[in-house]
């Protein structure tokens, strides 16, 4: 979505004052969504820097400064022309409607400048390659595993109630992260709540059907907070009293790592 004039960045000479802001979902608890971000923000800057860009952060809940407040502070800096980069992994109500409520807003109170949305990630090649790097971090041997029994690996996303998402993306991360695993892994994708895909019924197909005796979780968001604690994390230890005999082992979360980093660099330079 853009208004007046595109501006482009492609050049071999860098635009002055061009604004980019990484749009986070936020979060209720803790310090490590807002330190995350920060990080992140800060390698954007060093990478983008030679394109003139001066990258904030903003969230749609929880954490301030909202997407017209980082606005406001870009062009206060002098920035005429600003990317907004969804930081989400998922299609549904976030990087639709409340995205375009948010520029909408925004432009309500800086109607003099021009701002442009990047696409959100979706289903990558480089976001498969983060969680199968994940996956083979634990190891292919894990407790519980029999032999000739294929490693089972569940990757899950946050919840979400939105008829926006019909979570076909994560579909096709699964069908692509069991390819980029290779023979011995069988992949089932989950959401943390609000309903299907669950992860009972990830696990129940992944062990009864596809006859794992071990399962790596693999929790599909950025930062720990309070969907890995509460949600993913109470969801596995439901799932170990229910299959005792299955080894069931938790990946970190995607985190700050040098390939996010690039890929959420080329959707901002995509759309500029």
């Amino acid at each position: 979505m853009t208004t007046t004039t595109p501006h482009n960045h492609n050049g071999s000479e860098p635009d002055a004052a061009w604004g980019v802001i990484l749009l986070a979902h936020g979060s209720q608890r803790g310090s490590h969504t807002i330190d995350g971000l920060r990080e992140m923000v800060r390698l954007l800057q060093e990478r983008l820097a030679d394109r003139g860009a001066r990258v904030r952060m903003a969230c749609l809940e929880f954490i301030q400064p909202d997407l017209p407040q980082a606005v406001g502070a870009l062009v206060a800096e002098g920035c005429a022309t600003i990317t907004v980069m969804p930081f989400l992994l998922g299609q549904g109500t976030h990087p639709t409607d409340d995205l375009e409520e948010e520029i909408a807003r925004a432009l309500a109170a800086h109607p003099q400048v021009s701002i442009k949305a990047s696409d959100i990630f979706g289903s990558d090649p480089m976001l498969v390659d983060i969680v199968a790097s994940r996956v083979l971090g634990q190891g292919a041997a894990l407790n519980g595993n029999s032999a000739g029994a294929p490693t089972g690996v569940m990757l899950v996303k946050a919840g979400t109630r939105s008829p926006a998402d019909n979570h076909l993306w994560l579909y096709d991360m699964g069908k692509m992260l069991e390819e980029r695993l290779g023979a011995g892994y069988a992949v089932a994708v989950a959401q943390s709540h609000f309903g299907p895909p669950t992860m009972e019924a990830a696990v129940a197909e992944l062990v009864e059907k596809r006859g794992v005796a071990a399962v790596t979780c693999v929790p599909y968001i950025f930062f720990p907070g309070l969907i890995l604690t509460r949600n993913i994390m109470g969801g596995l230890e439901a799932l170990g009293q229910k299959y005792p005999a299955v080894g069931f082992r938790l990946t970190p979360t995607l985190g700050v790592e040098d390939k996010l980093v690039e890929l959420t660099a080329r959707r901002i330079l995509d759309a500029s």
